[in-house]
């Protein structure tokens, strides 16, 4: 294996191909230009090609430049998975699995569904982490985590990541109890064009925000929104407490106890899946294992979340 193997210096002719700049480079890196310059001088001098051309502001990729920067990459990113892979064993012999999920999407089955998996696996240590949808999309990509519940990720590589769908939620009017639409069995959404909605930020949710405020201009209204909540938790106790109304997803039911409900709009027909993700190569044997389990679980779980 040649020096010009070594993960460092890959590094830097990544960052130098990215930033087309050596003292941004070297800022990103944290260190100095005239490192910076070593690397690339050896990795040249190693293959007996120039992989920069420089210019007077910037350098730009030669022709072997732009051959060498996808294999880099995927050294790199080899590297990343052995070490994850490496890691998910501790020193006794155990398994670590490192797992990101939503809170509210996850609070009704991941509980008993972990618990059932510990049993049958005792060697396995599982370590959970309540994570917002772009934080698991970078911990994966980091290899923070192994697997992620999570809402869509269009961003994350089907190459390197398996994507499965766990169950499909709705979209639903929350009221409060002694809301006069509570009993309700369905209504429709021009119902509450006099209503003060609570409704997630639209930077966490576009998506969702998004659809709201288009079925209701359809409606031939502009929601009322008079409050944005942190989390699920939040959105529940202020619409308990008489507040306002939101529209959420339904999995929303499993924290709400008896203070609200959830209510059926006829316009509304936005489709929320859950997802599991993980990288399609390196499993151990026990992150595979829970991968099958959750598959197994799944029509199960699609159906509590329709009761």
């Amino acid at each position: 294996m040649g020096s010009w193997m070594d993960i460092k210096t890959l590094r830097t002719f990544i960052t130098v191909a990215k930033l087309k700049n050596f003292s941004a480079a070297a800022r990103e890196l944290h260190t100095v230009q005239p490192t910076v310059s070593r690397h690339v001088s050896e990795l040249e001098n190693e293959l007996g090609v120039k992989l920069f051309q420089r210019t007077t502001h910037q350098v730009e990729l030669t022709q072997a430049g732009e051959v060498l920067l996808p294999e880099a990459l995927n050294i790199i990113a080899n590297d990343q998975r052995v070490k994850s892979l490496v890691g998910q064993t501790t020193e006794q012999g155990e398994c670590q699995i490192n797992i990101g999920y939503l809170a509210t999407a996850c609070s009704f089955f991941l509980p008993t569904l972990l618990s059932n998996f510990m049993a049958t696996n005792p060697n396995t240590q599982a370590n959970l982490f309540e994570m917002a949808a772009d934080e698991q999309y970078q911990s994966l990509t980091e290899n923070k985590i192994d697997i992620a519940f999570s809402r869509r990720q269009p961003k994350l590589d089907g190459n390197q990541f398996m994507v499965e769908k766990i169950y499909s939620d709705r979209l639903m009017a929350i009221l409060p109890l002694n809301h006069p639409l509570a009993e309700r069995k369905a209504l429709a959404l021009s119902e509450l064009r006099n209503e003060r909605f609570i409704l997630f930020k639209p930077n966490e949710w576009t998506e969702m925000y998004e659809h709201i405020l288009l079925l209701c201009q359809e409606n031939g209204f502009s929601p009322n929104i008079t409050c944005h909540p942190d989390n699920m938790r939040h959105l529940v106790t202020s619409v308990s407490s008489g507040l306002g109304i939101s529209i959420a997803p339904k999995c929303i039911k499993f924290i709400a106890q008896d203070n609200c409900v959830c209510v059926p709009i006829d316009e509304v027909n936005l489709v929320l899946p859950l997802y599991m993700y993980y990288k399609r190569e390196g499993l151990a044997p026990q992150l595979s294992e829970l991968v099958k389990a959750c598959l197994n679980k799944a029509p199960d779980i699609q159906l509590m979340l329709q009761s």
